[in-house]
């Protein structure tokens, strides 16, 4: 009887083994993946269910801030979309005016599609860390090392995410020099620079000077070191992993002749009392520094991505939000594709962009607070975030119903 019972004891004991040492294993591996450390699961993981935030906003905050933000908008004649989220979820996200305005094409109620210009450095900047966490090389490498055929030793990645390469800028090459009838390619702003022996405006490390063509080369970098083209690499590492489904990167092969039927923003100029759409330009086919098209929803999603840490860690994001540094020591106002301003007792994390019709804005808060604003016109924008800012400070309201003010799946 005795021996039966210690029998069915030790049977006992190992099937919990059987049964829960798994489950640990699968737990303790689901929390790496989520603090970065598991790279393969990743890749094929969708994580648009793991930032949906759960929160509620005072309902008195939320109509005061559709108050003065629709009277802001329309006394400046904004056309375009804005968004202000708080803690991962959108308080106000609205859209004023026309896609398309020789049609008379409106936007849609929302998920409507606009250029983000240099908005987008940042996915690029992000992108590459992405490869540099993969060990695929070290932000302090020289760039001829991964790009054959660039002309310039003493360049590193890191002084192309700093802007502090002293890279000519390729469009002014593009402008005096490309006469085919193709958008350019990245291989092709290489050669144009080598042809064209082109010196550096300093020695890299020495000045900060912004660089779009510092941004292009880390697009090409992307697509050297991953062997993938940089619009598929973003399409399947980013926006589809993220459920961004209104986001892509401009390709050559697309024909925007009719894109606002499909809910992409025209870029428009104005001249005299009229609205031109502003045509595909001949240097579109080059991106990274910008070319990146996407929604204020979509913007969402990425940053509450980032705010998760799913595609780097917080290590490494926090590397993106630190002042570059010269060679003097001397630290410049921008980290890894973002702008950094101090305001208050914070740094604050933000983008400006323009291109061709297009003007954008981005600019992270503190606790969690995000400002986007798209703009298809060449009307500026200018201090537009600062009275959104404004607005937000002086409420009378409380942000949040006090019993939901945290989120709870962060």
């Amino acid at each position: 009887m005795t021996a039966v019972y210690y029998n069915t004891i030790r049977f006992l004991t190992s099937l919990r083994h059987l049964i829960f040492l798994p489950l640990f294993l699968f737990i303790g591996n689901f929390h790496q993946a989520l603090e970065k450390y598991d790279n393969d699961w990743m890749h094929d993981t969708d994580f648009a269910f793991l930032y949906r935030p759960i929160v509620s906003f005072h309902p008195e905050y939320a109509s005061y801030l559709e108050k003065e933000v629709d009277h802001l908008l329309r006394r400046r004649g904004f056309n375009g979309s804005v968004m202000i989220a708080h803690k991962g979820k959108a308080v106000y996200n609205k859209t004023f005016g026309f896609a398309h305005r020789p049609s008379g094409t409106e936007f849609n109620e929302n998920n409507n599609v606009f250029q983000l210009a240099s908005v987008g450095k940042q996915f690029t900047a992000i992108a590459t860390l992405m490869l540099y966490e993969r060990g695929m090389f070290d932000l302090d490498d020289p760039v001829y090392l991964h790009i054959e055929g660039f002309p310039y030793e003493e360049i590193t990645i890191r002084h192309l995410l700093n802007h502090t390469s002293g890279l000519q800028n390729y469009m002014y090459l593009f402008d005096r020099y490309w006469r085919n009838d193709r958008l350019p390619d990245f291989d092709d702003m290489l050669d144009m620079m080598v042809s064209r022996s082109l010196p550096l405006n300093f020695a890299p490390g020495r000045r900060f000077s912004y660089s779009n063509t510092g941004y292009v080369f880390l697009a090409m970098l992307i697509e050297k070191v991953s062997g993938e083209k940089f619009a598929g690499f973003m399409k399947n590492n980013i926006f589809n992993p993220l459920g961004m489904q209104h986001s892509f990167v401009f390709e050559s092969s697309m024909d925007m002749r009719d894109a606002h039927q499909r809910g992409i923003a025209a870029g428009h100029e104005r001249t005299g009392r009229f609205m031109r759409v502003i045509p595909v330009d001949h240097v579109d086919g080059v991106t990274g520094d910008k070319g990146i098209f996407s929604t204020t929803e979509d913007l969402l999603k990425w940053d509450n991505a980032l705010e998760m840490n799913l595609l780097i860690s917080g290590e490494t994001l926090q590397m993106a939000f630190e002042r570059g540094r010269l060679r003097s020591g001397y630290a410049v106002s921008y980290g890894f594709g973002f702008r950094l301003r101090r305001q208050g007792n914070h740094d604050i994390a933000y983008h400006n962009g323009w291109w061709r019709g297009f003007r954008s804005t981005y600019v992270r808060l503190p606790e969690n607070t995000l400002i986007v604003i798209l703009n298809n016109t060449n009307s500026s924008i200018n201090g537009l975030d600062r009275q959104l800012q404004n607005i937000i400070n002086r409420s009378p309201w409380p942000k949040f119903n006090d019993s939901e003010e945290m989120l709870a799946n962060r």
